[in-house]
């Protein structure tokens, strides 16, 4: 499936940071986030709006490198910190250019509009942490699940990374299906890392929910119901 308009990333991106913030307030900030129990809401918040600000100094330096990721912590008012992050993540965008070349981790996508799309994704994922009974509507869903199969297969394929080193096969296949129509993403293990296409062909494992639960089984925040041997390695795999 291709990529959804720069409008459409800005509108979610602007909504969703005023939505993860609305959700985060209702939490007490040093409780731990049971989809995601690493971390507490306060750390969850940092991370959030740190990663608007390294992916917007990227973006406004026109990096062609990877750069470290600071923590920032937040001021007392951090749900407005994270409302300026996402704008000026955004502005930075338009300024410099949608399509125009920046440093990613994504071979297939070096352009500034990568971070406004992962960044999003990011922070969909942990609006629903902090609300797990939030709505999403199913092409966005169906976007980051596309979106976070990209970020698995080239992690597969960097030499020594642990992902990599658990995620390499001889051609098993898994089929992604989304149940409501929003779409369908086939995944091969290779000896040299995850190939994926949208589409669907035979699989030895077949995976199917709603666009929205298959987005957060994907990103292990609901358990499947019956899994088989290959899903269960993938999702011991993909903790990264």
């Amino acid at each position: 499936m291709s990529w959804l308009s720069q409008q459409r990333y800005e509108a979610e991106f602007k909504a969703e940071t005023a939505a993860f913030a609305e959700a985060v307030a209702r939490q007490d900030l040093g409780a731990t986030v049971p989809t995601c129990p690493e971390w507490t809401f306060h750390d969850m918040i940092v991370h959030v709006g740190s990663g608007h600000r390294w992916a917007t100094e990227l973006i406004a330096s026109g990096a062609q490198t990877p750069a470290p990721i600071n923590r920032v912590e937040p001021p007392a008012d951090w749900a407005q910190w994270l409302v300026l992050g996402a704008r000026l993540l955004t502005e930075a965008v338009r300024w410099r250019g949608f399509d125009q070349r920046v440093w990613t981790w994504q071979p297939t996508a070096p352009t500034a509009g990568f971070w406004l799309r992962r960044m999003l994704h990011d922070e969909i994922v942990h609006r629903l942490d902090a609300d797990p009974a939030g709505d999403l509507v199913a092409d966005l869903a169906a976007d980051g699940v596309a979106d976070l199969l990209a970020t698995i297969a080239t992690l597969s394929r960097l030499t020594g990374h642990p992902l990599g080193m658990r995620l390499r096969g001889d051609g098993e296949t898994l089929q992604f299906r989304a149940t409501d129509g929003a779409g369908a993403w086939h995944a091969t293990l290779t000896p040299a890392g995850v190939d994926w296409q949208a589409g669907e062909a035979p699989a030895d494992e077949t995976i199917e929910a709603p666009a929205r639960e298959l987005l957060l089984l994907l990103n292990r925040r609901v358990p499947p119901a019956d899994p088989g041997p290959l899903f269960t390695r993938w999702l011991a795999a993909t903790r990264f």
